[in-house]
């Protein structure tokens, strides 16, 4: 080896070793003591409103409850099946981060296979999942008043009932109008759901309470904790985290939405609740 070989080749080591330190010094965000820069990452089916909706709570709630909710973009506007939004998630965190993919039951694309199928492998892979039945305009809806009617996949009841309510401010053009009017979360839809999470949390626990199957309850779960870092659990202990029982079809939860259990993990819509 030359002179000159022998210099490039030390070059090379020492820029081999700072490398690999830099790697080893890395740590995921889940493994810090300190949760003030607490991240949770969430991947959404929906490409409009969802998105809107986690802004809205990073922008309002972040700061003051210390996180901060990594929406995991797919880089188009198309939407994502069920299985997708897990996998997305997957894509985007850590095995050690805190991650939820939030989907829908809705009837109207034929996706009772799919559902199962990405919540095992949520499971399977330390994912929580936020289902909405029949969509995540249930969990709007909440915010203003309680709803029990099944309407088994189809949401336009739902939606109509939102455009009317009278506290549900800018809403009466919801999914109807064009652009940012659409299904959007714009300043004044934004403003009528805050400070109304309470109501939100309070309307979603007693669904799971009247879950069809007669043997759910949100009773049954105390804090959310996140799932251990050492990856995923049997499907029925990871179901139970829900307040559903094992061997409850999440196909047949109409109506119900587990969002309420994303933001009681962050710390809002629960003054110390009251059992529902």
């Amino acid at each position: 080896m030359s002179k000159g070989d022998r210099a490039q080749d030390k070059r090379d080591r020492r820029r081999r070793d700072r490398s690999g330190a830099s790697h080893a010094l890395r740590r995921p965000p889940a493994s810090y003591g300190d949760k003030s820069n607490r991240v949770v990452y969430v991947a959404c089916e929906g490409s409009r409103t969802e998105p809107d909706y986690i802004s809205l709570l990073n922008k309002t709630y972040g700061r003051d409850k210390s996180f901060r909710l990594k929406y995991c973009h797919p880089g188009h506007g198309n939407g994502l099946d069920p299985v997708e939004t897990v996998q997305q998630t997957l894509k985007e965190a850590g095995p050690e981060d805190e991650k939820w993919a939030l989907f829908d039951r809705d009837a109207d694309d034929n996706r009772d296979r799919k559902i199962p199928d990405a919540m095992r492998l949520a499971a399977d892979r330390g994912v929580q999942v936020a289902l909405s039945h029949p969509s995540f305009e249930l969990w709007l809806l909440l915010h203003f008043q309680h709803w029990t009617s099944q309407e088994h996949g189809h949401d336009e009841k739902v939606k109509d009932r939102l455009r009317r309510h009278r506290d549900a401010k800018g809403f009466k053009d919801y999914d109807k109008a064009s652009g940012d009017r659409g299904k959007g979360l714009n300043d004044e839809r934004g403003n009528a759901l805050l400070g109304r999470e309470t109501t939100a949390v309070r309307n979603a626990r007693k669904l799971v309470k009247a879950c069809p199957s007669g043997r759910c309850s949100a009773d049954r779960i105390g804090k959310i904790q996140p799932i251990p870092a050492k990856g995923g659990e049997k499907y029925a202990e990871w179901t139970e985290r829900t307040g559903h029982a094992a061997g409850c079809d999440p196909l047949k939860r109409d109506p119900s939405t587990d969002v309420w259990r994303l933001l009681a993990s962050l710390g809002l819509g629960t003054v110390v609740e009251g059992r529902g």
